[in-house]
């Protein structure tokens, strides 16, 4: 049996078994890499962008979506699959002059071109089918730039590089396609992505569920409530929006229709809470280990710092989902529903204690290679406790073929960016493009905020939260971090909307993912999440202005903060539904916006201000508190 993810040919008769004992051994070299430690940089790297190139040519079409598009890997795909091979080949045959070589000194020889040029043209070729043209262009951009920066107008005018160097930096050392993105490719992201997958086998999706059903469920708007929590903890181990929408929407989108939610409503509640389980601790999407590799931290202190950021994310979604309930006088879940998903959580609760493991080894300083690498054993080891979670040999390499198909898309995405950064770095356009970027915005924060916030979510549409967070990264975090925010506060800050750019349209990948399953119109689905997600929207300004909210500050600081951004998120939530326990009228809600907005903003005075204009706010609403229930059947009401 093969296993097909997202947009992959499965292959078909011996194609598919080729494919599944390929992906087997891509995990199984990985895993040995773990366990008695990395082969060295320029083995394990070359090795790690060779494995996944080539599967990619074997698993992703020409031309993605092509009607009539064979099961089985046409013979150019076969050639790309052994040409993938050929640059990290070369290395090893000729391993001991290129480690030993002085880079940019030493000339190149003419086969040092020829697999340099090779492996870049492979890696855009293998990133253009898995994700897109998006990142290819952009890295196309940058190589013409370096090479004809003299042509450019402007700050983007500059001395041109050689062929020779540029070939040299990208190809030769660890600083471009072999850099240390590349290595976080090799050993964080993968570990983490097969952790979530052998965690899925195991049924940990039912686990999450059944604790949010559980948990969620009695409350009015259960679904939807159950929706946001089960979506934020598988989220969390999946590290992908739209799987993650898949993974859990399939069972919460027709349960809150079910249950009265509007199709365009409950596509919504999926899409924008499964985006923040990249955001929630202590398993996060691949981003966060180049937030660390950027800022320099521990991964566990990145995790630590999101947490936070998480909650209110996840807080801020909820009260727009308690808001709908009330307003369409939505049902909780059934009792008998309910009861079942309590009595069902013993069947799979052995299974947390995976992530306790995952956890006490990040505490205990071991590497979140290492740390992740434990859990996937003890997650096949736990497994074997209980019936309900076990799983044969079979299952493991179901878990491993799984796993190493959901890593291709990422794999292809962290090469492009390697090899931006490579250039970036040879040329100095980042330092340009900071300081293009703080002349438009006369070196102001808030108007800086706006402008790294909009090429967040622009520049992210259609692409992976890692690939989006490494796009803006590079000249976005610096200008911020030149404007006095926090250096992780910066990048937290532009992470958090690589992450929003999954359900913005016009190109809102989980949104219309959502939509497919909610059978509702995408456009419709992705305005509606950017409604339902309004006060998500302003969190990352709140932890900007409150440094507090990622612990960087003393407790009584994160307290404050963490209070004025509860308020502000309630408040603005009124604001943006138009409905507490009846309907606001115009100054009502007037009212209610100024409150959100001095709230979240920081500093004492607006904080004060703020937190008068929310009471007047709820005084007026105490004045008048008849309810006025807008429908009573909203599946009918659009």
């Amino acid at each position: 049996m093969s296993i097909s993810v997202g947009g992959q040919r499965d292959g078909a008769r011996w194609t598919a078994l080729l494919l599944r004992w390929y992906c087997v051994g891509i995990i199984l070299y990985h895993l040995y890499a773990a366990q008695f430690g990395a082969p060295e940089v320029m083995m394990f790297r070359p090795t790690h962008v060779a494995m996944y190139t080539s599967l990619i040519f074997l698993t992703y079409a020409l031309r993605a979506g092509r009607q009539g598009e064979p099961r089985e890997a046409p013979w150019y795909d076969w050639a790309l699959f052994a040409l993938a091979w050929l640059p990290a080949l070369y290395i090893y045959i000729d391993y001991e002059r290129i480690v030993t070589r002085y880079p940019y000194v030493a000339g190149l020889e003419a086969l040092d071109w020829t697999m340099g040029a090779l492996a870049i043209a492979l890696v855009m070729e293998a990133c253009r089918r898995a994700v897109g043209n998006t990142m290819v262009i952009l890295l196309g951009f940058f190589l013409v730039h370096a090479l004809f920066g003299p042509y450019f107008p402007g700050p983007l005018n500059q001395t041109a590089i050689s062929p020779e160097r540029l070939i040299d930096h990208l190809f030769m050392t660890t600083s471009g396609l072999y850099g240390s993105i590349t290595g976080i490719s090799a050993t964080y992201v993968l570990m983490f992505v097969l952790l979530g997958a052998m965690l899925d086998q195991a049924r940990g999706g039912d686990l999450f569920m059944n604790l949010a059903s559980g948990l969620m469920g009695r409350f009015r708007g259960g679904p939807g409530k159950a929706a946001i929590m089960a979506s934020g903890l598988f989220g969390s181990i999946s590290g992908a929006a739209v799987a993650n929408v898949y993974a859990t929407g399939t069972f919460t989108i027709p349960l809150m229709k079910r249950t009265g939610f509007r199709p365009n409503v409950a596509a919504a509640v999926e899409a924008v809470a499964s985006s923040s389980g990249q955001l929630v601790p202590p398993i996060m999407g691949s981003a966060a280990f180049l937030i660390a590799d950027f800022t320099r931290l521990q991964y566990l202190d990145v995790a630590i710092a999101a947490i936070l950021p998480a909650f209110l994310f996840l807080f801020a979604i909820f009260v727009m989902v308690h808001l709908e309930a009330i307003r369409y006088n939505l049902p909780a879940m059934s009792a008998d529903l309910v009861r079942k998903a309590r009595k069902d959580i013993w069947l799979h609760i052995h299974m947390l204690l995976v992530l306790v493991v995952v956890v006490l080894m990040l505490v205990d300083r071991r590497t979140p290679f290492f740390a992740a690498y434990v859990g996937v054993v003890t997650t096949i080891i736990l497994a074997q406790v209980r019936v309900h979670t076990r799983f044969n040999f079979t299952g493991v390499v179901d878990a491993f073929e799984l796993g190493a198909r959901r890593i291709a898309p990422v794999a292809a995405a962290l090469f492009i960016a390697a090899l931006v950064v490579g250039t970036i770095e040879l040329s100095g356009l980042g330092l340009r493009f900071t300081s293009l970027l703080l002349a438009l915005t006369g070196g102001h924060l808030f108007p800086t905020l706006l402008l790294v916030m909009a090429a967040c979510i622009i520049l992210g549409m259609g692409l992976p939260t890692s690939a989006a967070y490494m796009i803006v990264a590079l000249f976005g975090a610096p200008a911020l971090v030149r404007v006095g925010v926090d250096p992780l506060a910066a990048h937290m800050f532009v992470f958090y909307y690589a992450i929003i750019s999954a359900i913005t349209p016009p190109v809102a990948l989980a949104s219309y993912a959502a939509a497919t399953i909610a059978d509702c119109p995408m456009q419709r689905a992705g305005w509606t999440s950017m409604k339902l997600g309004a006060a998500v929207y302003i969190v990352p300004f709140v932890f900007v202005y409150h440094p507090a909210l990622l612990f960087r500050g003393d407790w009584e600081t994160t307290v404050i903060g963490l209070l004025t951004a509860v308020v502000g998120i309630v408040s603005l939530a009124l604001a943006v539904q138009g409905y507490g326990t009846r309907k606001l009228n115009v100054v009502e809600r007037a009212i209610a916006a100024s409150a959100a907005i001095l709230l979240l903003i920081g500093g004492w005075q607006t904080d004060l201000a703020g937190a008068v204009l929310f009471a007047l706010v709820v005084v007026l609403h105490a004045r008048n508190p008849k309810r006025e229930i807008v429908a009573t059947n909203p599946v009918t009401k659009e």
